[in-house]
């Protein structure tokens, strides 16, 4: 629990909160630790569609209460505030239309395809 809240509270926080502030702003490319915030996000909810945040609220509220449940009551706010703030975000990504362009990867010993030249 110890390792998870010294994370929430210096490093997924503030880059959730930036990559928010960011996109509310409109202003891209996102920086990288917000830009990977924010794709794997989006790859979440591409892949499990709607058991994504489902998973997302169970694991943080039996998180949450399990936190004060002990009394560790800087673990519990830090874990309402990294909710308050990934749902303010999931909800600008949805406003804002922000999605994941799938890459295109070659195989081993393979040339990506390019487009004949004219």
């Amino acid at each position: 629990m110890l390792i998870y809240t010294l994370a929430l509270i210096f490093i997924i926080i503030p880059t959730t909160l930036f990559a928010y502030l960011r996109i509310k702003a409109g202003r891209y490319p996102l920086p990288v630790m917000c830009n990977n915030v924010v794709v794997n996000r989006a790859k979440l909810r591409q892949s499990f569609g709607v058991a994504s945040p489902i998973l997302f609220w169970v694991f943080h509220v039996f998180f949450l209460l399990y936190a004060v449940a002990i009394g560790a009551w800087i673990s519990s706010l830090a874990l309402i505030a990294y909710m308050a703030v990934s749902a303010l975000l999931s909800h600008e990504m949805k406003h804002k239309g922000v999605y994941v362009v799938p890459e295109i990867v070659a195989g081993a010993g393979q040339q990506p395809a390019l487009p004949p030249e004219q």
